[in-house]
């Protein structure tokens, strides 16, 4: 009987999506394709500029890098664009993501100058995200900083002795279910864990050495997690300059040497990449219809990320 209702309620969902949803996503898509169908506009006269910079955003949580590390690369190869930069609002993310985006940032700045503007945020990952940057500007209350790592569980064996709840767990090893929620911590699995955050806080701590310059000595003093302000930031030189994207797009001129002359303003573009709005509209409708129709028949294991936030 649980089995029919529970195909039941899927069966709904679909009738659901194909009635009322992909309807939507069709005449949404056929508005764009139409759109492109119409005369264009010269847009792509934007590029002929020759103090053109382009601004790419990163915001909100680092979980993923494969997007904003593909239109680093584009504007890096693209001849119409004198250098790029990434402003960054972000409070943080997961460890891997952060780390290629800083790698990806230090590599392709030695094609083309790549200069960070922090928004209102950019503190743990996203200030590991901007150390590989040719230059750091931050206004004045920027939050930045919070230089650590985080890792959390809950636990919820207290609420199962409540409930008369057990889980019964078989593992392969003593460490395969660390951070299981439904029993105490053992002091020798708090002990790997912990020695796990310190070992990527070193990395942390390394990557902004090599790409802020600062001794190591000092750098070790601030990684407490601390936030700090973007005037302060500028005083501990975890930033360069205080000022906003114009401020940095100037400043992609003085690294080329060709410092822009009085009157002379860096013309500033967004690029988007073509349908990318429609593309993300339907991923994420794609990604959550796939979650609500697998969820519960599928059997999963969590796995608990390194963050820096």
């Amino acid at each position: 009987m649980k089995s029919y209702f529970l195909w039941l309620s899927k069966l709904l969902t679909l009738i659901v999506v194909f009635v009322f949803v992909l309807p939507i996503v069709f005449f949404s898509a056929l508005a764009v394709v139409g759109s492109t169908m119409a005369p264009a506009a010269p847009e792509v006269s934007r590029y002929r500029n020759p103090h053109t910079v382009a601004v790419l955003e990163l915001n909100g949580a680092i979980m993923k890098s494969r997007e904003i590390i593909k239109n680093l690369k584009k504007q890096v190869d693209n001849d119409s664009v004198k250098g790029i930069v990434l402003r960054i609002n972000s409070p943080g993310g997961a460890v891997a993501p952060s780390q290629e985006i800083y790698e990806a940032v230090k590599s392709f700045k030695k094609e083309k100058p790549i200069v960070v503007s922090m928004g209102s945020v950019a503190a743990s990952g996203g200030l590991y995200a901007s150390l590989g940057a040719s230059k750091v500007f931050a206004q004045e209350g920027t939050l930045t900083g919070s230089i650590g790592v985080i890792m959390q569980f809950p636990n919820f064996s207290a609420i199962a002795d409540k409930l008369g709840f057990t889980m019964t767990t078989i593992k392969s090893g003593p460490y395969k279910d660390v951070g299981n929620g439904f029993r105490a911590m053992a002091d020798f699995e708090r002990e790997y864990l912990q020695e796990t955050v310190m070992d990527v806080r070193s990395q942390f701590v390394n990557a902004i050495v090599e790409g802020r310059g600062l001794p190591k000595e000092k750098v070790e003093k601030i990684a407490d997690g601390r936030i700090f302000i973007g005037s302060y930031a500028k005083e501990i030189g975890l930033v360069d300059e205080i000022g906003g994207v114009l401020e940095a797009a100037h400043a992609v001129f003085d690294l080329l040497d060709e410092p822009l002359g009085e009157g002379e303003k860096p013309y500033i573009v967004y690029p988007m990449e073509k349908y990318e709005m429609f593309k993300k509209i339907l991923g994420a409708f794609s990604e959550q219809t796939l979650k609500l129709l697998s969820a519960p028949h599928t059997a999963s294991s969590e796995v608990t990320l390194l963050y820096m936030m």
